[in-house]
C-alpha cells in the first residue's frame, strides 16, 4: 500500500467534491467536508467514466476542526460567504477555489486576493447517487507555480498551467453562462444541445454576454471560450451542474453566471435577461 504523507480537505460534498476525492485518494489522505447533518466517518465513493475508480475517504462536517496540508473549495458561489473563515482555518496553504462564476471575491470577502487561488475545471462530474459519480473528460487549468499545480501533479486529471488565469476564468464564465442555462432549461446533455436546435440560442447568448467581460481581457477570453464551447457542445456528454441543481431541487448559480449581466449591462442583454428569469422561475 502506498504511504500517504500529505492530506487534503475538500469543501463541498457534491459531484465535484466526491469526484475529486476519488481522484486524489491514490496519493493523499482525503477529508471531505459537507454541511451540518451530512454525516461523519469512513465513506466509500466510486466513480465511472473518464476518471473511474473507488476510494474510502474520511467524511467530516463543516463545524469539525480539521487541519490539512491542502485545501480545495468545491462549494456553490452562494455558500462562500458563510464558509470562508472556517475554510481558511483548515490549511496554511492557499485555498484552491473551483467554484463556478464571477463576482466571487464579493462573496468571499477581503482575504480573497491573499488566501484564494482560483482554478478552472472543465471536466464533468455528475452525482448519480450518494456514493457514485459519473465523470467526463476535461482539463484542470491552474496558475503556473501555484498550490494547485503542485497538488494535482500526480493526479489523473489533465493539468494545464497558465499565467493568464483571469482570462481563463472569464472564458469559463462565458461558456458556463451559455451552456448551463440552456442545459438546465432543456434537460439535455452538453453534446445534445446543438442537435436539439439550440445553436442559435447559444450564439445569441454568447454574443450578448461578451460585453460583460472587461475590455482589456475580452478578445483573449472570447477566443478561449469559443474553444471550450466547441469541445463541450461536440464532445461532452456531461449534464451541466445547473441542470443537476434543478433536478435535485437546489439553488442554482445563475446570478454568478448569465445573471451577472444585470450588474454591468442591464437592459442591453434581452436574451440573457429572459434566460436568467426562466432559470430563476424553474429553480423556485
Amino acid at each position: 500500500m502506498q504511504q500517504k504523507n500529505s492530506s487534503v480537505i475538500i469543501w463541498g460534498d457534491g459531484a465535484v467534491g466526491k469526484g475529486l476525492a476519488v481522484i486524489l485518494s491514490g496519493y493523499l489522505d482525503v477529508f471531505l467536508a459537507g454541511p451540518p447533518g451530512s454525516g461523519r466517518g469512513r465513506k466509500k465513493l466510486e466513480s465511472s467514466g473518464a476518471y473511474s475508480g473507488s476510494a474510502v475517504i474520511e467524511k467530516v462536517e463543516s463545524g469539525d476542526l480539521i487541519h490539512c496540508d491542502y485545501c480545495i473549495v468545491a462549494l456553490k458561489a452562494y455558500d462562500l460567504k458563510l464558509a470562508s473563515e472556517v475554510i481558511m482555518n483548515s490549511s496554511d496553504e492557499s485555498c484552491i477555489c473551483l467554484t463556478n462564476g464571477m463576482g466571487l471575491r464579493e462573496e468571499w470577502g477581503d482575504s480573497w486576493e491573499e488566501r484564494v487561488e482560483p482554478a478552472v475545471l472543465t471536466a464533468g462530474f455528475n452525482l448519480r447517487d450518494e456514493g457514485f459519480v459519473e465523470t467526463a473528460e476535461g482539463d484542470l487549468i491552474v496558475s503556473s507555480g501555484g498550490s494547485a499545480e503542485e497538488l494535482f501533479r500526480e493526479s489523473s486529471l489533465n493539468v494545464v498551467p497558465t499565467c493568464e488565469m483571469k482570462v481563463v476564468r472569464w472564458s469559463k464564465w462565458l461558456t458556463n453562462s451559455v451552456i448551463n442555462p440552456l442545459g438546465a432549461l432543456s434537460g439535455f446533455r452538453n453534446n445534445q444541445l446543438l442537435e436539439a436546435g439550440l445553436g442559435t440560442a447559444a450564439d445569441t447568448l454568447f454574443t450578448e454576454l461578451t460585453g460583460v467581460i472587461p475590455l482589456v481581457l475580452r478578445d483573449a477570453a472570447v477566443e478561449k471560450a469559443r474553444g471550450m464551447m466547441d469541445f463541450l457542445l461536440e464532445s461532452s456528454s456531461n449534464r451541466c451542474s445547473m441542470l443537476q441543481d434543478i433536478l435535485s431541487g437546489r439553488r442554482t448559480e445563475i446570478d454568478y453566471l448569465t445573471g451577472l449581466h444585470e450588474k454591468q449591462l442591464r437592459g442591453k442583454c434581452p436574451s440573457a435577461a429572459l434566460v436568467t428569469d426562466l432559470v430563476r422561475a424553474v429553480s423556485e
